[in-house]
């Protein structure tokens, strides 16, 4: 039974889990699962409130291992594909994010301001506990669920050491549902030929070698240069991938 508080207030503390599925596309992309999920905490504490809403979670079979050797000091793609309710912002403290990705998707904005917000560290949906070093083939797409921004993104905490690196390297995709319900975010992993395979990689020859901590305007430029084809796997692979993503509400 709904309690009195929620009925007068139209039912806007009652989130909604979506109803998600991927229809079959040429991405070669393969889920190894699908969970749905009520309110969590993202770093697990146990007396913190939830700070991530009721959602839906895809994750991806990894493509290629990883090749690290401390998972200490690096945060690689996490291969997952997050739907979370955003129906009830003021409780996991989104309404200022959820505005300003809602402007950012929805108005006419130039590309070179879009990337100034991003470089102020606007906060995904849902969060991450680390900040980007770059935002390199910044682009905005329409999907048959909503709208979305696209963007390679390598993520820190702090000082790493050592170059950009395949492992690292993340293909990041921020969007809304066309009707407000649902925040959509993932992060891909994606590689290119001639960055190093990781932190501790030190070919030279035939690389483009830039610096974790210093060099990352650098890296963007240089990322920025290469062809969408030229990666793997392809940026457009991925959008295939979203574009055969189909996203329904659920009754409350």
């Amino acid at each position: 039974m709904l309690c009195l508080a929620a009925a007068l207030s139209g039912c806007a503390s009652v989130e909604s889990t979506p109803k998600v599925s991927v229809l079959p596309n040429d991405s070669a992309i393969q889920i190894a699962s699908t969970r749905d999920h009520g309110p969590e905490t993202l770093l697990g504490a146990i007396d913190s409130p939830p700070d991530i809403p009721s959602g839906t979670t895809i994750s991806f079979k990894r493509i290629e291992p990883l090749h690290n050797k401390e998972p200490r000091y690096f945060i690689p793609a996490s291969g997952r594909l997050k739907i979370v309710s955003v129906e009830n912002p003021k409780k996991y403290n989104l309404t200022k994010n959820l505005d300003a990705w809602k402007t950012l998707l929805d108005a006419d904005i130039p590309h070179s301001e879009m990337h100034g917000r991003l470089e102020k560290q606007l906060s995904e949906i849902p969060w991450m506990n680390a900040g980007r070093c770059f935002h390199a083939k910044l682009q905005k797409h329409t999907f048959p669920w909503g709208k979305a921004i696209l963007f390679l993104t390598s993520y820190v905490q702090g000082k790493t050491g050592g170059p950009v690196n395949n492992d690292m390297l993340v293909l990041v995709v921020q969007g809304l549902t066309f009707d407000g319900k649902y925040a959509v975010n993932g992060r891909f992993e994606i590689r290119h030929p001639r960055l190093p395979t990781n932190l501790w990689d030190e070919r030279k020859r035939g690389r483009a070698v830039f610096d974790i901590d210093h060099e990352t305007e650098q890296a963007e430029r240089w990322l920025n240069t290469q062809p969408d084809n030229s990666f793997s796997p392809t940026i457009e692979t991925c959008i295939s991938l979203l574009s055969a993503l189909r996203i329904e509400p659920t009754s409350k």
